[in-house]
């Protein structure tokens, strides 16, 4: 190779000078440069890098037609649309309208299947119930004989031995008539799961304490009304319409009796013209079973008790048996 000693800089097609490297990202070797795209057809550059334009879109997300694998986006809140059940939660589905046909046809074709057990329980509850209030008013009778006679602290004695007797002897048939009726509704809950009901299920005596405790609240609320003429009378159904639903959600949901009115109100408040008539209904059916000799109420008590339960779980999205 010759030297160039007169700083004459070297010609291009010299073959004894090597090529310049390439640039950086360039391809090199025999390699052609990839050619321009057409005018106005260079990408922009990508989202978040220097020279970005403002305006210009991120890569498209995760699962998107074209899109590069990465952290998938936030899910949907449970409940709108596309949102996914999270894991472990229950199923909340939406409370559904009391169709009132429905549910008449549905009481009296469920009794029609369970009759014997409603039947035959409503008696055997009517036995009791008349053994135990004979025995009682036989008592309180004596009790009162025998008080009238007696002066000075041994009648003192008697009358408020006799006073305490009543009080007992009437908690005790208050306690048989919340039990008996809400012995229907226990049958009830048991034929909207779809499991067979026999006669036992009727003296099911779970949840006394807090049956005893609401029939104590409402008689409470009771006697108070009974003083204020006509207006206390008014008052008092419609306390009996908002605690409708406070008998099944004791024994269906376990709650307490403030819990169970709780839980009644908000029923009854969601949809007023269905609870009017549901309410009504079950008064009616209940009006013509004790009008028909008193013993039509061992029909109409489980058929209003259908009913209920009926409307109690289309309200609460809970299971209805076909």
């Amino acid at each position: 190779m010759s030297e160039n000693p007169g700083g004459t800089p070297p010609r291009d097609d010299d073959p004894s000078v090597p090529p310049p490297p390439p640039a950086f990202g360039q391809p090199s070797g025999d390699v052609p440069p990839t050619p321009p795209p057409a005018e106005g057809g260079y990408p922009p550059p990508p989202y978040g890098t220097p020279g970005a334009q403002p305006g210009a879109y991120p890569p498209p997300a995760y699962g998107a037609p074209g899109g590069q694998p990465g952290y998938p986006p936030p899910a949907s809140p449970y409940g709108q649309p596309g949102g996914q059940q999270p894991y472990g939660q229950p199923y909340a589905p939406t409370p559904g309208q009391v169709d009132i046909g429905a549910g008449f046809s549905w009481a009296f074709t469920k009794f029609g299947q369970n009759w014997a057990a409603f039947v035959l329980g409503g008696l055997a509850w009517f036995v009791i119930i008349l053994v135990v209030g004979f025995i009682g008013l036989g008592l309180v009778g004596g009790v009162a004989a025998v008080t009238s006679n007696a002066d000075g602290v041994a009648g003192t004695a008697a009358g408020l031995g006799a006073s305490i007797g009543i009080a007992i002897f009437i908690a005790l048939m208050v306690l048989l008539l919340v039990l008996f009726s809400a012995a229907f509704i226990k049958a009830s809950l048991k034929v909207a799961d779809g499991r067979p009901v026999s006669v036992g299920d009727l003296f099911d005596t779970s949840h006394a304490g807090s049956l005893l405790l609401l029939a104590l609240i409402l008689g409470g609320v009771g006697l108070v009304a009974s003083f204020i003429p006509i207006i206390g009378q008014l008052a008092f159904v419609v306390a009996g319409f908002f605690v409708f639903y406070a008998v099944v959600a004791i024994i269906d949901r376990n709650e307490g009796p403030i819990d169970a009115i709780r839980t009644s109100v908000a029923l009854q408040t969601r949809d007023l013209g269905t609870g009017i008539l549901v309410y009504l209904l079950v008064a009616v059916v209940s009006w013509i079973g004790t009008a028909i000799c008193g013993i039509g109420v061992l029909v109409s008590l489980p058929v209003g008790a259908l009913l209920t339960v009926f409307a109690y779980r289309r309200l609460t999205s809970g299971q209805i048996a076909a």
